[in-house]
């Protein structure tokens, strides 16, 4: 091994993973330049996107250079499954519907894990082989009883074909330190702390860190942010974006903005060298533990 290569392997490694793939079409060209240009390590397809089908199956180049993962979707974007999952119209629930029922344990548990079942088959189609992870739009999959079908299914799947689940769990004192909208960042790790429970007792992986939460806003330049993200890391933290190239498809997207700001840093020159500063490099999920 070079120098140069026994340097790199001796940083911490941790995932970059682009949420929404499938969603628009300026969401979906900013993730594939991004990968090709290898400044992606993970994307997560949402299934429910109206380009999820078009495009979907253009990830599967890529399969083996990123982990390619279901964004789980039970909020804003219509469910594969019509009944119990949607409002009595037909349309879709928001974030704050399905929070307060999971919350009251009044969601149709079958529902929620017959409709993970659709979604997990979608994506395999689409690429060609199961997803490598299972996140999900809007966090909802580290709420009660949305949790419960999460674990039940990783747990039943065979072992070589079980996807490590993202969590936002993260040290309380690493989240301050960064001092990047703190306080939704430890609620955030605060919910994930029963599903991440929940995975230990059923043997199932799951990410050591969780980092890249802040409001969306674009007063704050990107960089400084993402500088702030990395601090702390460890081997295997997921750090989640949202990059977007710009556009004008149509779609009313109310984070645009902040997924441009993303995309321009990613794909600029400051980011390999802000990396090295901090002594971090991308990889795929557990690829520090299984470099030599």
């Amino acid at each position: 091994m070079q120098a140069s290569q026994q340097a790199d392997s001796r940083r911490v490694c941790i995932i970059l993973n682009a949420d929404d793939f499938g969603l628009s079409a300026e969401i979906d060209a900013g993730i594939l330049a991004l990968l090709a240009k290898g400044r992606l390590t993970g994307v997560s397809m949402m299934p429910t996107g109206p380009l999820f089908a078009a495009n979907g199956p253009k990830l599967t180049a890529y399969a083996d250079r990123a982990d390619i993962g279901l964004h789980f979707t039970l909020t804003e974007m219509p469910t594969l499954r019509t009944q119990g999952l949607r409002r009595a119209d037909g349309t879709p629930h928001t974030f704050g519907e399905v929070q307060s029922r999971a919350w009251r344990r009044d969601l149709d548990g079958a529902a929620v894990l017959d409709e993970l079942e659709r979604q997990w088959r979608a994506v395999r189609d689409s690429i060609g082989r199961p997803p490598s992870h299972i996140d999900s739009h809007q966090h909802i999959h580290q709420l009660p009883m949305v949790r419960d079908a999460v674990v039940a299914f990783v747990a039943r799947q065979p072992a070589s074909e079980r996807p490590y689940v993202r969590t936002a769990a993260e040290r309380t004192g690493v989240v301050l330190r960064r001092g990047v909208d703190s306080v939704r960042a430890l609620a955030f790790a605060w919910v994930a702390r029963g599903v991440r429970k929940r995975l230990a007792a059923q043997r199932c992986q799951t990410n050591e860190g969780f980092t890249g939460v802040y409001d969306f806003s674009t007063g704050t330049a990107y960089r400084e942010r993402f500088r702030r993200f990395v601090r702390g890391a460890r081997d295997n933290t997921i750090l989640l974006c949202h990059p977007a190239m710009p556009g004008s498809s149509g779609y009313s997207d109310p984070i645009g903005p902040a997924r441009v700001a993303e995309f321009a840093y990613f794909s600029g020159e400051e980011m390999p060298g802000d990396l090295a500063a901090a002594n971090v490099r991308l990889g795929r999920f557990d690829e520090a533990r299984r470099s030599p």
